[in-house]
């Protein structure tokens, strides 16, 4: 392929007792799961010390598929020599025991097995920030808590991997995920007829009369309509200073781009008791994939903007009356320009093209953010092309988005 892109790999954390008098059974497998974690072609992260985290360490130095960097330590201390010797990569924090926070945060997904109040604590972090976790083994908490819900914040469960394949299952269906990343704590936006009140107040200028009309309520937030205008109310969550900050400098960027080519609705920003954004309502219909040549101009028009979109997927995008596609998924997955995460939009934008109805597109989509190359697309059931012509394909896209002489729109 004629372009290239960082990979990223999924950092998977194996979490267990310190204790150094394992077992032979724990030793064994602490081994087996990180080798099996480097085989399944993830990293493993932990927390670099000794127990079952020097064991998997090991483990994952033993697999076939094992490079350097690999395995990942996020050490309590302040010194890089306390991690054990299979540790290729040492992070001191000096956080003591909240070094555990920094570990789940860091990780991709979590393996839980024989351990104490340590392995306890990093299970309910990584269930607060969302993180899939598994257990395995025959001891600790982690079996008290197996196949449970564990609070109403989630509805899926700790898995149960009781052999190697159930594991490696875990592990592979995670690369068909789509992982987002934590949106920090977050507190209710009331009732829709709270938030109506609220905005009757907030924008009694230019609401229509009569009560805003709730469109839907998704993981960032609510959205509502009042006569010509779309408004949608944030979450309140550790992060809102933060994305009042992003969204009003892409709200700058776009004020300055022709309004009848604008590959995201002008919208403005408002801070206040909620984090706000609205624009004007628009005639649309639903896109559901196709229209080669409206995601072209829609990809160079986001370049123009100098704005990504990380989250590229049919639903997101409205078909507009003179045929243009626009994105309306306004929040975190809008981003700032860079030419890394604009060769990976550009790659899920041509993989939602031609394959957004397909039972693997979120597999698909996670592949191309792992690799260079479209094999892993070509193997699919119902993919007609090699990933010879696939790439040759992609290419054509890339370089008529990205053509010096094109114009937006």
């Amino acid at each position: 392929m004629s372009t290239s892109s960082s990979t990223h790999r999924l950092q998977i954390a194996v979490v267990g007792s310190a204790s150094n008098q394992l077992s032979e059974a724990q030793c064994a497998l602490a081994f087996q799961v990180g080798k099996l974690v480097i085989d399944s072609g993830c990293r493993l992260i932990n927390g670099g010390m000794g127990g079952v985290m020097e064991q998997a360490a090991r483990g994952a130095r033993s697999s076939a598929r094992y490079q350097p960097g690999d395995v990942i330590g996020i050490l309590p201390s302040y010194s890089k020599t306390e991690a054990n010797p299979y540790i290729d990569i040492a992070l001191p924090t000096g956080l003591g025991v909240a070094r555990n926070a920094v570990l789940m945060a860091a990780c991709d997904g979590v393996v839980a097995l024989d351990g104490g109040s340590g392995t306890l604590s990093e299970i309910a972090l990584a269930w607060q920030i969302r993180k899939p976790i598994a257990c395995a083994g025959d001891e600790g908490w982690h079996t008290r808590l197996q196949s449970l819900t564990l609070d109403r914040r989630r509805d899926d469960t700790i898995a149960v991997c009781p052999n190697p394949q159930t594991l490696s299952d875990f592990l592979q269906e995670l690369g068909h995920r789509d992982l987002p990343a934590y949106g920090g704590i977050e507190t209710s936006t009331g009732r829709p007829s709270e938030l109506c009140d609220y905005l009757r107040a907030t924008f009694a200028d230019s609401l229509a009369s009569g009560a805003p009309e709730c469109l839907g309520r998704g993981s960032e937030g609510t959205v509502f309509r009042s006569g010509e205008r779309i408004y949608k109310l944030f979450h309140r969550s550790d992060f809102t200073m933060l994305l009042f900050t992003h969204l009003s400098a892409i709200a700058r960027s776009l004020a300055q781009a022709p309004q009848h080519a604008a590959p995201v609705p002008p919208f403005q920003v408002h801070r206040g008791e909620y984090l706000v954004i609205h624009y004007p309502a628009f005639a649309s219909a639903p896109y559901s994939g196709g229209l080669e040549s409206q995601m072209v101009d829609f990809l160079r028009a986001m370049r123009a903007v100098g704005c990504c979109l990380s989250n590229v997927k049919a639903e997101n995008f409205r078909r507009t009356g003179d045929g243009r596609l626009v994105c309306i998924d306004i929040g975190r997955d809008l981003m700032p320009f860079n030419p890394a995460l604009f060769l990976s939009m550009c790659k899920r934008a041509f993989l939602t093209v031609h394959y957004s109805g397909h039972p693997d597109f979120k597999r698909m989509c996670r592949y191309t953010n792992d690799h260079d190359d479209f094999e892993g697309i070509a193997v699919c059931d119902g993919v007609a092309h090699s990933a010879a012509e696939l790439t040759r394909r992609f290419d054509l896209f890339f370089q008529e988005v990205t053509r010096a002489d094109a114009v937006p729109g």
